[in-house]
């Protein structure tokens, strides 16, 4: 027995992993491991198996049947914080350090809205006073900016945690991203699209459908806008948008799609569901390709040495190595 192909390659706990064997097993005599972690079998046959990764944190594969044992590779990320409510991605600073919310409800004041979660995995309250902290970007200046979906308010503070408002009156303010030239993208998920200035001047960049939840914003390196906005439609849009704020449908299909993120080959990256599987998604060449298996995740972001991936669900903080690919 050999283990043939490991689709996807990478995974979180709670993440749907499919498993081609060759040669035949008995499918109510076997097991799979993640490192030390027992899988949970959730279709068996003769030559395949799926199954649902518990955890494990580790590279290490193995399926075993009536003594015979096939190893191979399946890279699994772990939680390394939790009691956290993000609406989109995390961003991670040229330290290694991550920066998640916790959202809280509708016009709620929680006693901290953003968390900075150390590289050791220690998490710390970094910034109160924002109702309703959504999207997160770093700028060029190095600063951290943060939307409030409450007060349509852009804040911006410095890693020192000096708080300072930079723009409000932005609507229904949740994703953020910024340009190569150093403009700030807001997604009010009421229906629009600002472009605001380094110098804090916004403008409308273009109109779009509204999305029940947020927008979610990434940048490429050609300064194409790609957005996420969940509505109740089963299947969404992923749009791109040119510099010149033009619109276009880059793909259509993904179910509930929210946070994206340029990977390190400059491929767009998309946390959705598509054809039953939930977790990562990359959009090549016009095609859905599964990049990791997880639970139904909120956001993504790549540190800026591409070491880690980093995922965040409704609650918990995830982390994949990306050396061990």
């Amino acid at each position: 027995m050999k283990i043939r192909r490991v689709n996807p390659q990478l995974a979180l706990p709670g993440g749907i992993v499919r498993i081609e064997l060759e040669g035949e097993i008995d499918p109510g005599k076997v097991t799979v491991r993640t490192g030390d972690v027992e899988a949970h079998i959730v279709a068996a046959s003769p030559s395949y198996l799926t199954v649902r990764v518990n955890g494990g944190n580790s590279t290490h594969l193995e399926v075993e049947s009536r003594g015979d044992t096939a190893t191979g590779s399946l890279v699994v990320g772990s939680v390394i914080a939790d009691e956290l409510h993000p609406v989109t991605s995390p961003v991670v600073d040229g330290l290694g350090n991550v920066y998640a919310t916790y959202s809280g409800a509708r016009g709620e004041k929680v006693p901290f809205g953003v968390f900075v979660i150390h590289p050791d995995g220690t998490k710390h309250p970094f910034l109160a006073d924002i109702i309703n902290p959504t999207g997160l970007a770093i700028g060029p200046d190095e600063m951290l900016y943060i939307s409030s979906r409450h007060t349509g308010t852009i804040y911006r503070s410095s890693f020192d945690k000096q708080l300072e408002k930079f723009v409000d009156g932005l609507g229904l303010a949740t994703g953020l991203a910024f340009d190569s030239q150093g403009n700030l993208f807001v997604g009010d998920r009421g229906g629009v699209v600002y472009r605001v200035t380094p110098a804090g001047e916004a403008s409308t960049f273009c109109e779009l459908e509204p999305s029940i939840s947020a927008y979610h914003l990434a940048v490429d390196h050609a300064d194409y806008l790609y957005l996420t906005g969940p509505t109740l439609a089963t299947q969404d849009e992923v749009y791109r948008i040119s510099p010149e704020g033009e619109v276009e449908s880059y793909f259509h299909g993904l179910g509930r799609p929210q946070g994206l993120a340029i990977d390190p080959e400059n491929n767009l990256q998309v946390t959705a569901s598509f054809q039953g599987r939930k977790g990562l998604f990359g959009i090549i060449d016009a095609e859905a390709v599964m990049t990791l298996a997880g639970p139904m995740l909120v956001g993504v972001a790549y540190s800026p040495t591409a070491d880690y991936a980093y995922f965040v669900d409704h609650q918990r903080l995830y982390r994949l190595s990306l050396n061990s690919i």
